[in-house]
């Protein structure tokens, strides 16, 4: 016990006596070390702040209980349904549910005012959505709350009386209402086999703001707002009270469900509670929506940003901190080496002279990384979130204010071992050469390292060529039994986690292999600054590349920190101009509207898991499909959506085979298409696509991407029937099936128990067709289920359907007019859902949702990437303090020549100067290339 206090004694004196060196070591770990719990705490903060954003994003709602419709249900079932039942039994059995709150939406229109402040109306009308509320239940659940409009103060609309409404205050931008004024609003309701008409005058209490009162896609939205009773007794209360048309689920508090950082695991926590309330209420009768769960998806690319950034600085910081306490071990050693051989001749050990200088380490660590923590909490606190609130808040809105502070014990355990370990990692080295020093040579007063040789014992083994072949044998032993293990998980986090980690080593790699040219980048900066200092250059040049191996360690951080952040700048720039292409090819077209209530293939593979058998035919003939046909798009739809004042274009895409198979279940028939060489040798099934003339038209055709053939000649021949039977193929079929442009082929078409045989033609072959992202790709890993696109004329022809056909999608294309109403017309659309099953999906409004994603990791990235280059310009400072003490003798030499204080300082700061420039050009190719590769 002793012998320890004297060791950490000892190691306490010799810090204090050297202050400005031990202060700059604590000071450089404390930067490194915060800037890594830093972005812990970032993490922590985000994950909390995500979650937070969930609910501004879906109004809150963790669930939506709505009607499904399906095949073989009563003729009279209607959208509005008795929501008391289902919340008796869902309480009855579940516990995580804390709130149920009923909602019944339904279209009506009003007259445009001429001013606020008038009667007089204008003759033109403007569609608006009805949403009756229960205010009394949503005040005690305090679900969501009205504001002023223009600031976040509470509005005092607690409650409405019969027959008075507020207003959304962008609808009354249009309308041009004020409170008190009198409004007609004529609205329809379809209850069953039943249409409700009326014509009533309301009372504008409020014109109000929200917030986490609906969605925040409802901020576009023609909202006026009543009291559920006023809906009731307007339609009559025989007939509709008690009933919804939504029925809002939110879990209790306190139920962690959602956290960003672990999205699979939220995934499962929510869809198995979902799964519960679902098989409760009914599979065929109801559907729950997940609104938190769908925007939680997104949150993947964040997850991704924020690991990327967190390896980085991790790597950073043990390099910094590494380099610190490392050449200020070293320096101290050297300056006390008599000292050591003092204590050994006094009775101490070898062991005694280790501990002292690692105990030296531990304690620069143990200081710096607790004051490294305590500053990541306060500027993260303090300085980053405010900053970083007011950087997201010009992009939403919602989030102002509510960026919440936070912090986990992991977080700090995390930052604190990775900084201590650092230290005493760091340490093995100095303490053991000091433990082998001879004793005669460390008091020997004019003890100097031999030069001229060193005498080396015999290696057995080649070291060079095991290094070599190791790696060698790692790397294949990596490719050949990780990945596919890796890839046959589907682990979206593993497969993300492993290729981080392969993408740093690279840049490593190559940063490492960059710095092959620093002599020549360095000769060149040494030429530029000599403007600057002639008479010092021949010096500065002299102590570069004598003290070459001493500033490597800088030299590495430089040029890997810079490396790192074009590389990742690049990174991230390309993957959001992907987001965005990725969105245009996967909607296509202003507006698209598609039917809803499909099974999918992955669904079908679950029934045909857990049905005993039977496969895809089976489940067909069992009628196992139960969508309704008569709530399915038609033809006929599209010539109400062309009366639509904005709308310029419209296309539809008719009902794909493996729909078709769904709509005639009751009748056993089913519908697939296969594609083969015209021996039929090989075959492929695939997706058919029947397209109209106006496709090409209505399409974003700059995404259209034709590897043989092109988009006017492809499509004129598709659409000219005289020429036979022709079709377009995607390039994943092209190249599994070895089909060309110009190729005859045949297609197998399947109706029921009928199956024929026709022949096409190739009229071209795309790698991108907007609308159809998964039908359409490169590979041939993407020919299973590929898409052939043909003319609805032949479509209707081969599968002898009706002439009017039902539809898969519609392509809505606006006038450039209309560009910025489209969520009106999207208002206008949604007033055909109590006929048809679909959602209404703005291009728009998905490119933006990516470009906020990536602006968030954008703007968090920024702050660290800045913060970094912060700690390594104090790298280089301390690294330079560590050099001049170790060149007190060349200094005072270079004095003696006549150089003065001034030039002094000259020297060393153009010296710190080059190495700094010379280093971050190097960064600086290597990223760029890297990013370009």
């Amino acid at each position: 016990m002793s012998n320890i206090k004297l060791v950490f004694k000892y190691a306490f004196k010799d810090l204090s006596r050297h202050k400005v060196r031990s202060s700059l070591g604590i000071i450089g770990i404390m930067i490194s070390v915060g800037l890594l719990a830093l972005i812990l705490f970032l993490s922590d903060s985000i994950s909390v702040t995500f979650i937070d954003y969930l609910s501004i994003d879906a109004g809150q709602q963790d669930f939506n209980i709505n009607v499904r419709h399906y095949n073989g249900e009563p003729d009279n079932r209607s959208n509005y349904f008795e929501f008391q039942p289902l919340i008796n039994t869902i309480q009855n059995n579940i516990n995580e549910i804390g709130g149920f709150i009923p909602r019944m939406g339904l279209w009506g229109d009003v007259n445009i005012s001429k001013g606020v402040g008038t009667q007089e109306l204008e003759n033109e009308t403007r569609g608006v959505s009805i949403s009756g509320i229960n205010f009394t239940l949503e005040n005690r659940l305090k679900f969501g709350s009205f504001i002023t409009p223009g600031s976040n103060e509470l509005l005092d609309l607690t409650e409405l009386p019969l027959y008075h409404v507020a207003i959304y205050y962008k609808l009354n931008e249009e309308i041009k209402y004020a409170e008190n004024d009198t409004i007609e609003i004529r609205m329809g309701l379809r209850h069953g086999n039943k249409v409700f008409s009326r014509v009533q005058n309301f009372t504008i209490d409020r014109i109000f703001d929200f917030q986490l009162k609906w969605p925040v896609s409802y901020t576009n939205r023609p909202l006026i707002v009543v009291d559920i009773n006023t809906l009731y007794d307007l339609f009559g209360n025989e007939t509709i009270n008690g009933t919804c048309n939504e029925l809002i689920l939110t879990v209790k508090k306190g139920l962690n469900l959602y956290d960003a950082r672990d999205i699979e695991g939220s995934e499962n926590r929510v869809k198995d509670l979902a799964g519960d309330v679902q098989l409760l209420i009914g599979i065929n009768e109801f559907r729950i929506e997940l609104p938190k769960l769908l925007v939680l998806g997104f949150s993947e690319f964040l997850s991704v940003g924020i690991t990327i950034i967190f390896v980085f600085v991790s790597m950073i910081t043990m390099l910094i901190s590494g380099v610190l306490i490392n050449g200020i071990l070293k320096t101290s050693v050297e300056e006390r080496i008599r000292e050591f051989g003092i204590f050994r001749t006094v009775g101490a050990t070898k062991k005694y002279n280790l501990f002292i200088v690692l105990v030296q380490g531990f304690l620069l660590c143990n200081f710096g990384t607790i004051l490294g923590i305590i500053f990541a909490q306060l500027a993260t606190q303090f300085i980053v979130l405010p900053f970083a609130g007011a950087a997201v808040a010009e992009t939403i809105p919602g989030l102002a204010g509510n960026i919440t502070f936070s912090i986990t014990i992991w977080s700090i355990l995390i930052a604190y071992i990775i900084g201590v370990s650092v230290g005493l990692i760091v340490s093995i080295s100095p303490a053991v050469k000091v433990m082998k020093l001879q004793l005669i040579e460390s008091i020997h007063p004019y003890r100097k390292e031999d030069v001229l040789y060193k005498l080396q014992k015999k290696a057995s083994v080649n070291y060079k060529l095991l290094i070599v072949g190791a790696i060698l044998a790692v790397n294949g032993a990596f490719v050949l039994f990780v990945i596919p293990r890796i890839l046959t998980t589907g682990d979206f986090a593993l497969m993300s986690g492993t290729l981080i980690a392969l993408l740093i080593i690279f840049l490593i790699g190559m940063t490492f292999a960059g710095l092959a040219i620093l002599p020549l980048i360095l000769r060149l900066f040494i030429r530029l600054f000599r403007i600057f200092g002639k008479r010092i250059a021949p010096v500065y040049k002299i102590f570069i590349f004598r003290y070459a191996r001493r500033n490597s360690s800088t030299v590495v951080t430089f040029a890997f920190t810079f490396s790192f952040i074009i590389f990742t700048s690049s990174i991230f720039s390309f993957l959001a101009n992907e987001s965005v292409v990725g969105a245009h090819l996967n909607y296509g077209a202003d507006l698209v509207i598609e039917t809803q209530g499909w099974y999918e293939p992955e669904e079908i593979e679950a029934l045909t898991l857990f049905g005993g058998g039977g496969g895809f035919l089976s489940i067909s003939q069992e009628n196992g499909y139960n969508i309704n046909p008569n709530r399915i798009l038609t033809s006929d739809f599209e010539e109400e959506l062309l009366e639509m004042e904005g709308i310029e274009r419209v296309s539809t895409v008719i009902a794909s085979p493996f729909h078709l198979t769904q709509i005639y279940s009751e009748e056993g028939q089913v519908f697939a298409a296969e594609i083969g060489d015209y021996a039929g040798l090989a075959t492929q099934e695939i997706t058919l696509i029947g397209i109209d003339e106006q496709y090409p038209s209505t399409i974003k055709t700059q995404y259209v991407e034709f590897t043989q053939g092109n988009i006017i000649s492809s499509f004129s021949q598709l659409f000219s029937i005289p020429d036979g039977y022709t079709c377009i193929i995607s390039e994943g079929l092209s190249l599994s099936l070895d089909m060309h442009l110009g190729d005859i082929i045949r297609i197998s078409i399947q109706r029921g128990y009928e199956n024929e045989i026709y022949t096409f033609k190739i009229a071209g072959v795309a790698a991108a067709m907007p609308g159809f992202s998964s039908e359409f790709g490169r590979s041939s890993a993407s020919a299973n289920m590929g898409g052939v696109m043909i003319s609805q004329e032949i479509y209707m022809t081969l599968m002898d359907i009706p002439p009017i056909p039902y539809l898969e999608k519609i392509f809505v294309k606006l006038n450039l007019y209309s560009q910025g109403l489209s969520q009106d017309i999207m208002a206008l659309v949604r007033e055909n859902e109590e006929d048809f099953d679909f959602e209404v999906i703005s291009l728009q409004q998905q490119v933006t949702q990516q470009q906020l994603l990536f602006s968030i990791i954008n703007i968090f990235f920024s702050i660290t990437l800045d913060a970094t280059v912060i700690i390594c310009l104090f790298g280089l400072l301390s690294s330079s303090y560590s050099t001049i003490i170790e060149r007190k003798k060349e200094i005072g030499i270079i004095r003696t020549l006549g150089l003065k204080g001034k030039e002094i300082v000259r020297l060393f700061t153009i010296e710190s100067l080059i190495i700094m420039m010379s280093s971050g050009t190097v960064g600086v190719i290597v990223g760029w290339v890297t990013g370009l590769l």
